[in-house]
């Protein structure tokens, strides 16, 4: 008996132990094949975990092939250029699925050169640039996510005739946000590039070399043996671009290269991983900045912006928004830049895309501008054709954007390996009204492929930053039946800016008042002198006269809550504490004299004066008083100037009413 309980004890902490592990972490895995002059890479992905309701789940493949080459393809075939060994990884992308991310998988491979000219030494790998003319560009494997791994593809490459050194930037965590976004894990250089000391823009300038352009222009010079006899445009200096980054990112990373050929492409593959302090607004915007910084000025320098939108899942349909705080004061000049993202996840092409998008109240659709949108085509015309052509309408309440005879191939369409190609987005501006409210709002977009049901995006979410509203307030306080008895007060008021709802405001007032004379006072004192044998005494008689003034400087601090009803009415309730300080003098005259009276009159006969004085005392006092009060305020209540009365009662020993009138004026 002792026996099996002893087991089932055992068993039950081993049991328990095992509910408290944390799961295993999911893992990428792959396959290397020889195939013809190559290895075909093949992915083995862990079981997806389905979230429920959801598209089905699926992965996207990132391959770094170790040579500096890459691939997005599921199972790609990649040659080799040179008898090496080499690292490959994998980084695999899970959308509609609720687990932890797959963690990048890393195998060591000896390989042999095919003798195909293969990729390394061109550094033409495909998906890099397409056919854009820059000499920098930026790709990210995923859009960031807090706690997962980021990896990004910086290629660069010499679009001159010249072979350069130089250094190229990466800079990450803007500014403009409080929150630190990325860290840096590591780059995998397969060029030979180096860590690069930063050093700020004016200290490269004299790294530098100096050419003779105008030699250039007029065909009479050469540079590194190359004749110029062409107009060659003079490039923005590298020391512009890397200041004006500087100015904008908190973190920078460089790396030093050499020997860029004419022509030649580069990749230098970086991981960053999203911070904890990420911020929490999803379908927010942020940026990644690549420099190109060449040695040689012959060769000129460019810059990349990646723009990414922060997720909480890895969902192909998403809304996203430039600004998710913005200021109101300026509310005007606030351009809002929308991108709505899908991806066609069906076993067909789609040839009529409609993206409907709610617009919240205060935002002009009417003034809606479309900046970029993919698949390219032109804007319909008014007249329909069959040619395929974005249709933009406007409803009363959002925005209707229609892909019309197009052919975006779906992600499980037999024979699809670029999943690339089955994605698309919309990309427009919009300005935001004068008398928009002051409150959030989100955009929301509906999507529609062929006659399939709709797909609906997150809510992209925007706030408007409290701003400060400093205010001027002049007025009269007094009690309601000595009016003339008041004070003038001048003081500032802090409101946070055109707010829509319930707000604080705190105001510092100072009052004044000028000299007041005090009522005067007067005191006689007699002593009666009565007979002595006979003799009649005087009587001694002091006389005493007080009088003085009073003036005051107080300061009065209130505290309120306030909510407008509209923009010409207001009303609030609070409290204040109010310090009092009393400025004057009291002055006294006494006088001492001797009055001599006959029996039966009653006016003296004689007066003798035995002393007369005057004294001057100056007085100082401070008194705390607490209120608390109503108002109602009318006019530009929101910005702009206003008329105020404010009632109340003084806590002095009881309840004293007082009332206070004013003019104010909010900027």
């Amino acid at each position: 008996m002792r026996t099996i309980l002893l087991f089932s004890a055992l068993l039950g902490a081993v049991s328990l132990w095992a509910q408290t592990q944390p799961a295993p972490a999911r893992e990428a895995d792959f396959t290397m094949n020889p195939e013809g002059n190559g290895l075909r890479f093949k992915a083995l992905p862990p079981p997806a975990q389905q979230i429920a309701g959801a598209p089905k789940a699926y992965y996207r493949c990132f391959w770094e092939f170790g040579d500096g080459g890459f691939s997005t393809e599921e199972s790609p075939l990649h040659m080799y250029a040179a008898t090496d060994s080499v690292e490959p990884v994998l980084h695999l992308t899970y959308h509609y699925d609720d687990g932890e991310m797959p963690k990048k998988k890393k195998k060591r491979k000896g390989v042999t050169s095919s003798g195909a000219s293969g990729l390394a030494g061109t550094g033409k790998w495909p998906g890099a640039y397409g056919d854009s003319g820059e000499s920098i560009i930026l790709k990210n494997n995923r859009e960031p996510r807090r706690g997962e791994e980021l990896t990004l593809v910086l290629s660069y490459r010499n679009n001159s005739a010249y072979t350069t050194d130089g250094v190229v930037h990466l800079f990450f965590n803007e500014k403009k946000f409080r929150s630190t976004h990325f860290q840096f894990q590591e780059a995998r250089t397969h060029f030979g590039e180096k860590p690069e000391l930063l050093l700020s823009a004016a200290e490269t300038t004299h790294t530098w070399k100096t050419i003779d352009w105008m030699a250039l222009v007029q065909g009479n010079g050469n540079h590194g043996g190359v004749s110029a006899p062409f107009l060659v445009p003079a490039p923005v200096p590298a020391p512009k671009i890397l200041a004006e980054a500087r100015g904008l990112y908190r973190e920078e990373k460089a790396w030093r290269f050499s020997n860029l050929r004419p022509g030649e492409t580069r990749n230098l593959f970086v991981t960053l991983e999203g911070s904890a302090g990420m911020i929490r607004d999803t379908s927010a915007f942020i940026h990644l900045l690549a420099v190109f910084a060449p040695v040689d000025p012959a060769v000129p320098s460019d810059s990349s912006r990646l723009e990414m939108e922060i997720v909480n899942s890895h969902d192909p349909n998403a809304i996203a928004v430039s600004d998710t705080r913005v200021g109101y004061r300026k509310l005007n000049t606030n351009r809002l830049d929308y991108k709505v993202r899908f991806q066609n996840n069906g076993e067909r092409q789609a040839e009529k895309i409609e993206l409907r998008i709610d617009i919240p109240e205060g935002l002009n659709a009417a003034k809606m501008e479309p900046l970029d949108w993919y698949p390219k085509c032109p804007i319909c015309t008014d007249i329909p054709n069959r040619s395929s052509c974005l249709d933009t309408a406007t409803t009363a309440n959002g925005l209707i954007f229609t892909f019309r005879n197009i052919y975006l191939p779906g992600s499980n369409q037999r024979g699809v390996t670029d999943y690339d190609s089955t994605q698309g987005f919309v990309k427009y501006r919009i300005t935001p009204e004068k008398g928009m409210p002051k409150r959030n709002f989100s955009s929301r977009a509906s999507i529609v492929f062929d006659k399939n049901p709709p797909i609906n995006t997150n809510f992209s979410k925007t706030r408007f930053k409290p701003g400060l509203s400093p205010g001027l307030k002049v007025g009269y306080g007094f009690v309601p039946d000595s009016f003339s008895t008041g004070y003038a007060f001048f003081g500032l008021s802090v409101s946070p800016y055109k707010s829509w709802k319930i707000y604080p405001q705190i105001e510092l007032l100072t009052g004044l008042k000028g000299r007041s004379d005090l009522p005067g006072d007067t005191t006689i004192q007699t002593m009666h002198g009565g007979f002595n044998t006979g003799a009649i005494l005087p009587d001694t008689v002091t006389y005493m006269i007080r009088n003085g003034h009073r003036r005051f400087v107080s300061f009065e601090l209130p505290v309120l809550l306030r909510r407008n009803f509209s923009r010409f009415a207001g009303i609030g309730l609070g409290a204040s504490a109010r310090l009092v300080l009393d400025r004057g003098e009291d002055t006294v005259f006494k006088r001492v004299r001797q009055e001599f009276y006959e029996p039966n009159f009653p006016e003296p006969f004689m007066i003798k004066v035995l002393s007369s004085e005057t004294t001057t005392t100056q007085v100082s006092t401070s008194r705390m008083y607490f209120t608390f009060f109503a108002d109602l305020t009318l006019g530009s209540v929101r910005a702009g100037p206003n008329v105020g009365i404010r009632a109340g009662g003084i806590l002095d020993g009881g309840v004293k009413p007082f009332v206070q009138a004013s003019v104010e004026y909010k900027f």
